[in-house]
């Protein structure tokens, strides 16, 4: 089998602010958030709506539709933030416009499920994902959200251009290149600077990408996991240290300053505007489809300290539904093992799912555009060398919103309007002016 190469929207996109939700008062046959009661033929409803940002394998749905005799309509939306918006003012109106099941992000986690009541808990499903997807997806020990895809981290680099500039010409040297078995974002960073003395291009597509990728490793990056309060940012000396080692680079201009997202991004890759990209596995497919026709990319097996994971989601119920006991039926189908292995195929998605993770049809797929490689086998080994740091650090409700305004600094010295001291500046005076009840670090 071969991975499709359709584009999908963005997997993990940071929010510009992250507010308190209202609750709603519980509803529908789950009540309260508890449950979902028993899907029965006297209350099936003639048709289930399910709201997510990605393209949904067809033969799913379509399984789903013959099996129980519900139509499903998958109301779309162009990205995981357009998603979080619907949800936010559904809950703040007592779930108004609100599908029967919500596809949320892992950084827009713990803003959505902060009144935990407003959502279904869902019954357990034993053995099916791992565990730290299980621990994600909980609120207090119980289920809130049935895990899709992880996001263990890859680089993806061109090694045309890289062999061109006379840095790598190789999977092998390219690990080498970037710092081998002991690679660090120091490492990493440095390579950059070695590639553009001797090449016409940048090295990497955004930094700013890159940042966030490095804040994923970190254990608790902005906010204190005891008390939810944030960090004061300038007293943050974790945060400064990996912002600053990403903006010197960043003044070395070993970025194009174009993250995914940005409506250039794609004209990037058809230009060989730069050599390498930090690339979770949903990004795979993405990269295929914008890069159409562009010769020798391909996925490292190595990744500064060790790896991690960004992004992955969850299917969640809202309690105020009309029909929960079906909905939590359809977020368990849309999430099994088998369901896994189309998601990848279809998008690239890389499954939370044991069973999937294990499975051949995974693992032993080439994609054609990464030159035959295996990236289900790639990617799973990658997530094993994460081990649980793949998990990810505490992510509080307003982790989002404060690390669009880190990231943000690191963009303002890509495009030449900051130095990194005076970047920080105003990270922090943005933080500052957001009035928060800082924590000590």
């Amino acid at each position: 089998m071969r991975i499709s190469t359709r584009i999908i929207a963005i997997g993990a996109s940071a929010l510009v602010a992250t507010l308190g939700l209202a609750s709603c008062s519980g509803g529908g046959s789950g009540g309260n958030g508890s449950g979902g009661g028993t899907a029965t033929e006297a209350n099936k409803p003639a048709k289930l709506t399910v709201a997510a940002w990605m393209d949904f394998p067809p033969e799913l749905i379509q399984s789903f539709e013959k099996k129980y005799g519900i139509k499903v309509v998958v109301n779309k939306y162009p990205d995981g933030a357009s998603a979080q918006t619907v949800v936010r003012n559904g809950l703040s109106s007592n779930g108004s416009g609100l599908s029967d099941v919500h596809l949320i992000e892992l950084d827009s986690w713990t803003e959505t499920m902060s009144v935990p009541s407003d959502w279904v808990t869902l019954p357990a499903v034993p053995d099916r994902w791992v565990d730290w997807k299980v621990t994600q997806g909980s609120v207090d020990g119980k289920i809130k959200g049935y895990g899709t895809d992880i996001g263990p981290l890859g680089i993806a680099y061109n090694q045309d251009m890289l062999s061109a500039a006379g840095v790598a010409t190789d999977e092998a040297s390219f690990s080498t290149f970037i710092g081998g078995d002991d690679a660090t974002w120091q490492s990493f960073l440095d390579a950059g600077r070695q590639y553009v003395a001797h090449s016409d291009n940048y090295f990497i597509d955004s930094l700013s990408s890159a940042f966030q990728a490095a804040i994923n490793l970190l254990p608790a990056a902005f906010e204190d996991p005891k008390s939810g309060k944030p960090y004061d940012m300038a007293d943050n000396a974790e945060i400064k240290k990996l912002f600053m080692m990403f903006a010197d680079a960043a003044q070395d201009h070993i970025s194009a300053g174009i993250p995914i997202g940005n409506a250039d991004w794609g004209a990037g890759f058809q230009n060989k505007k730069w050599a390498t990209v930090v690339t979770p596995a949903w990004m795979s497919g993405i990269i295929a489809s914008n890069a159409d026709g562009v010769s020798g990319w391909r996925v490292s097996s190595t990744f500064p300290e060790g790896g991690g994971n960004w992004g992955g989601s969850f299917f969640a119920v809202p309690a105020t539904g009309k029909h929960t006991a079906w909905a939590v039926k359809l977020a368990d189908y849309l999430t099994s093992s088998d369901a896994a292995i189309q998601w990848f195929h279809k998008n690239g998605q890389f499954p939370s799912q044991t069973d999937a993770i294990k499975s051949p049809d995974i693992a032993d797929t080439k994609s054609d555009f990464f030159g035959g490689q295996q990236l289900g086998k790639i990617y799973g080994d990658l997530a094993a060398k994460a081990g649980d740091s793949a998990a990810g650090g505490f992510r509080g409700k307003n982790f989002a919103g404060i690390q669009k305004l880190a990231t943000n600094g690191i963009s303002l010295v890509e495009s030449g309007a900051a130095t990194p001291q005076q970047a920080w500046d105003k990270v922090v005076s943005d933080f500052n002016a957001l009035g928060f009840d800082t924590a000590k670090k």
